[in-house]
């Protein structure tokens, strides 16, 4: 699978992304909790997405990434913000931390692109203290975004080609299994995958109907979960 950090990049630049992006923040930092004075790593990093948010809000932060291309765009953007985040290429089922060196463990939308995810998953347990916590959030198998993005990867060159969608269960399941506690999760993004502005002023309406109505099928999949003391 080849990375394009611009095109990446690119999807925050259009309605749909810059509202997907908004939504999904606040859902990823309130279930984190406050980051100032934190460790935090970002297993998955990109281009630098979330490891520059925690970073501006006084996180040591520490970004880790499989793709060059990507670490080479979240380089450049924390040099020209002045932030510095540590980012090392490597793979998240093999992180080159300690133990127990963490408070905070984010992995967003990249678990979905890891072949061994549950490795991941007990990497994550592994690097983080004792009550440290763990966020992730993955592509909902459950959700009509996940469909439209499988259709799309059929007729042209798309990352969503080779993506594993994950359910709300089976993300509980081997958030168990890797032995994290007190674990919630919670969807998002119920609104149409349409990218007009116009048309995503309504999305306070999308969402709250799906809470209700449906609160398992939103297109972006979170949860959160502590490491036993």
């Amino acid at each position: 699978m080849k990375w394009r950090p611009e095109e990446y990049d690119e999807w925050y630049e259009t309605p749909i992304g810059g509202l997907s992006d908004r939504l999904e923040k606040d859902r990823v930092f309130s279930f984190a909790g406050p980051v100032k004075g934190r460790v935090l790593l970002d297993a998955g990093c990109g281009t630098g997405n979330y490891s520059l948010e925690a970073a501006r809000n006084g996180a040591t932060v520490y970004g880790v990434d499989a793709s060059r291309e990507m670490l080479s765009g979240a380089c450049e953007k924390a040099r020209k913000e002045g932030l510095k985040i540590g980012l090392c290429l490597a793979d998240a089922t093999s992180l080159p931390f300690h133990d127990g060196q963490f408070d905070i463990a984010l992995s967003v939308c990249a678990l979905c692109f890891i072949r061994d995810r549950q490795r991941a998953l007990l990497e994550m347990h592994r690097v983080l203290r004792p009550g440290g916590r763990v966020v992730v959030a993955v592509l909902n198998s459950r959700s009509p975004w996940a469909l439209a993005r499988r259709v799309k990867g059929l007729f042209r060159e798309s990352v969503y080609k080779d993506a594993e969608f994950i359910s709300p269960g089976s993300l509980l399941t081997s958030l168990r299994e890797a032995g994290f506690k007190q674990i919630r999760t919670e969807t998002l993004l119920f609104y149409p995958p349409v990218n007009n502005g116009l048309f995503l002023k309504s999305f306070g309406l999308w969402e709250g109907a799906g809470r209700r109505l449906v609160p398992w099928s939103g297109a972006f999949l979170a949860a959160t979960a502590v490491k036993g003391r």
